[in-house]
């Protein structure tokens, strides 16, 4: 009996538990490889074609709501810079809680644009997507050769800086 209620209550609050583990830094490194000839410091060519270069999302809360901002990086050093889609300003990114998900949705029919920017969670860390790539191609600042689209991130016990 003690069992049963102990494991039903565990089902109903691992939800709520599992959310507040949202909040802190993902993050991985990679080799970001340059389609073109590296320089060394004094102007020479250098026979490196790639750097270790880390991309992070950093998810917090807010007056109980959640936020993010991040960098995420591309083939030949293009990026993409996650915040709010806001004009001349930079300001994180709102999310809303659904389910196991914290999404960012954008809709602007006139120019047939439908965001939908999900992060999900998982025993490994967090999985991004951007199935339609809307939201690479119009909300964040993208660099032509990155995107938002099936990133794993780790999360870390490192801040992101």
């Amino acid at each position: 009996m003690i069992k049963t209620a102990f494991m039903l209550a565990s089902a109903v609050f691992s939800g709520y538990s599992h959310a507040d583990s949202f909040e802190g830094c993902y993050s991985r490194t990679d080799k970001i490889t340059s389609a073109t000839p590296m320089l060394n410091d004094d102007g020479s060519e250098s026979d490196e074609r790639f750097k270790l270069k880390t991309s992070y999302i950093n998810i917090f809360k807010k007056d109980d709501k959640y936020f993010t901002e991040g960098l995420i990086w591309g083939f030949n050093f293009h990026i993409c810079t996650i915040t709010a889609p806001l004009e001349g300003a930079t300001e994180p990114l709102p999310l809303v809680l659904k389910g196991k998900k914290l999404v960012f949705e954008e809709q602007e029919p006139e120019y047939d644009i439908n965001c939908k920017f999900e992060l999900e969670f998982d025993e490994n860390g967090l999985n991004i997507m951007d199935e339609n790539y809307h939201c690479s191609n119009y909300m964040f600042y993208c660099g032509v050769h990155a995107s938002v689209n099936n990133i794993q991130l780790v999360k870390t016990s490192k801040g992101c800086n």
